[in-house]
């Protein structure tokens, strides 16, 4: 409603309330839920974790075989190693139980130092008859070491959570050697037949799991016992627990502190959003007036970007509602002259006595009526043309031979008025509507003739410069206001008013003229603009074509 009554106000501004918004998340709770992505992290870290624990297992199992091979390799071809056991009364002069007892010693150093710690080793002959039987599954009881800060901090946090998610090994597990491993386990019998094996198994108690590595001991090509080298998993146990404790303290700091600077950036981004709707909110009138200066972002990112476009679109919706004001003046203004006449004549005639003055109010009347008839005509003269563009049939011609044409007729019809043309040596050739050019050229030479001071040429030229014709009318009159430079090819402007020469006209000027110029030139891909004369003493406006390839 700011055209002083000619528009109706649109929806939201001065009339219907707008639409409530739809409640959705805001941009710290949608922040919130993109860092959620985070937690896969330690889904794929224990994974990774589970891995690295196979490897370790297949590690712990390639040494134990190692061990059971070294110990085995150490009694090959030593049968004397592996005698039985004499009772007392069986005691003869060789003092074989002597004899028996050093070589279990002799098998006990050579276990002790392959055993490892965790680890126990035994050894059976072939009637599966236990001879030694050296070390415990269970680790040495030491010092629980002492924990820095961190690990208490992570223990009292997060030992709940690692108690859910973890198992922990036990070392009170129930290490007794089952008589079913000696007589009749999977292991020991494919040792005894000369095959090296391994075996995987649980406690009495299902505490832990047993890995056994059984290798032969040869003696010659007989297999004359076995090795028997077990250990408990619950290292790589703890290896794996630590490893994913690690992982995962690691992965819920990185989520905290990741999250937490989302949701400041987020924060930051709402409240910057929400400046930026409340001066966007703040610079327009409930009737869709601009009454105050938007301020822009300076930051140089989307949202300053966003910024300086609002203030820009503000700017020219100011300029428009200025423009629309204007054009409600002006058409009242234009409309004054011929109502007034038309009325004033109206009532001499009822005044005045019939005779031969009522034939002069009468002409009044009908020249007062005919100028709004021209008003109409012309408000509806850009319309018309708009719509008529839309279907012209496009053709090659010859800018400056239409140029030349023109001006001919100009210096016909306008006698007293000088026009210089300055045309190019060869054709210019352009693909359009060589009628809507010549229009177009009338317009331009209309609007020089109103501004042109008496007695000074108007200046016609086509000129060629790289892939562009440029025609141009020049003359020497007042310059253009600095105010309007920017708005003289839209529709109902006009600077007459303020810049024409004192001149009697009859016709009404609506500022339809350079607007008419700009359809024309837009149609053939081409721009008008108008500047100052270098030398201030008058107005050229330029319209530039593209010249066919």
């Amino acid at each position: 409603g700011a055209g002083g009554g000619l528009s109706a106000p649109g929806p939201g501004v001065g009339g219907a309330a707008p639409r409530p918004a739809r409640a959705g998340l805001s941009i710290r709770a949608r922040a919130l839920l993109a860092s959620l992505v985070l937690l896969a992290i330690p889904f794929v870290g224990y994974g990774y974790v589970r891995e690295i624990e196979r490897v370790l297992q297949a590690a712990q199992e390639q040494s134990v075989i190692a061990t059971a091979r070294a110990v085995a390799t150490a009694l090959h071809d030593r049968p004397r190693l592996l005698e039985r056991r004499v009772d007392a009364e069986a005691r003869d002069a060789a003092h074989p139980r002597g004899t028996t007892v050093a070589a279990t010693q002799e098998i006990e150093l050579i276990i002790r130092g392959l055993r490892r710690a965790g680890s126990r080793i035994w050894v059976i002959d072939q009637d599966r008859r236990l001879l030694v039987f050296e070390g415990s599954l269970r680790p040495d009881p030491r010092p629980a070491a002492e924990r820095d800060l961190w690990d208490r901090i992570r223990e009292a946090v997060l030992g709940p959570l690692f108690a859910l998610l973890l198992e922990r090994p036990r070392e009170d597990f129930d290490d007794a050697l089952p008589e079913e491993v000696l007589s009749g386990g999977r292991a020991v019998d494919n040792a005894l037949t000369g095959v090296p094996a391994t075996r995987w198994r649980e406690t009495a108690d299902k505490r832990a799991v047993i890995l056994a590595a059984a290798h032969p001991i040869w003696n010659g090509p007989e297999v004359i016992g076995a090795v028997v080298v077990e250990e408990s998993t619950n290292r790589v146990l703890s290896l794996r627990n630590r490893a994913f404790e690690q992982l995962l303290t690691t992965t819920l700091a990185v989520f905290v502190l990741g999250a937490l600077v989302l949701f400041l950036f987020a924060s930051r981004l709402a409240r910057r959003l929400g400046r930026l709707r409340d001066e966007a909110e703040q610079a327009i009138d409930a009737r869709g007036r601009v009454h105050r200066a938007f301020r822009a972002e300076r930051d140089r990112d989307e949202i300053g970007d966003l910024s300086r476009s609002f203030a820009t679109v503000l700017d020219r919706l100011a300029e428009y509602n200025d423009y629309l004001e204007r054009m409600a003046d002006r058409l009242s203004h234009e409309l004054r002259t011929p109502i007034a006449v038309v009325s004033s004549s109206l009532d001499n005639l009822r005044s005045a006595p019939a005779g031969a003055d009522a034939q002069v109010y009468v002409q009044r009347a009908e020249e007062g009526v005919r100028r709004l008839n021209a008003i109409l005509t012309r408000m509806s003269e850009a319309r018309r043309l708009a719509e008529t563009l839309k279907g012209t049939e496009r053709e090659r011609f010859d800018l400056a031979r239409v140029v030349s044409g023109c001006v001919a007729g100009y210096r016909t019809a306008f006698p007293q008025q000088r026009f210089e043309l300055r045309l190019p040596a060869g054709p210019v050739e352009l693909t359009g509507a060589p009628d809507l050019v010549a229009q177009l050229l009338d317009k331009l030479a209309d609007n020089a003739r109103e501004f042109s001071a008496p007695g000074e040429p108007i200046e016609i030229a086509v000129e060629v410069e790289w892939d562009w014709a440029r025609l141009t009318v020049s003359n020497v009159g007042p310059g253009l206001p600095a105010a309007m430079a920017g708005q003289l090819f839209e529709s109902m402007v006009s600077v007459r008013a303020a810049t024409a020469t004192e001149r009697p006209r009859s016709e009404p000027h609506l500022g339809l003229g350079l607007f008419i110029v700009r359809l024309i030139a837009e149609f053939h891909g081409g721009r008008a603009a108008a500047r100052n004369r270098p030398d201030g003493r008058g107005v050229t406006v330029e319209v530039a074509f593209p010249l066919d390839a």
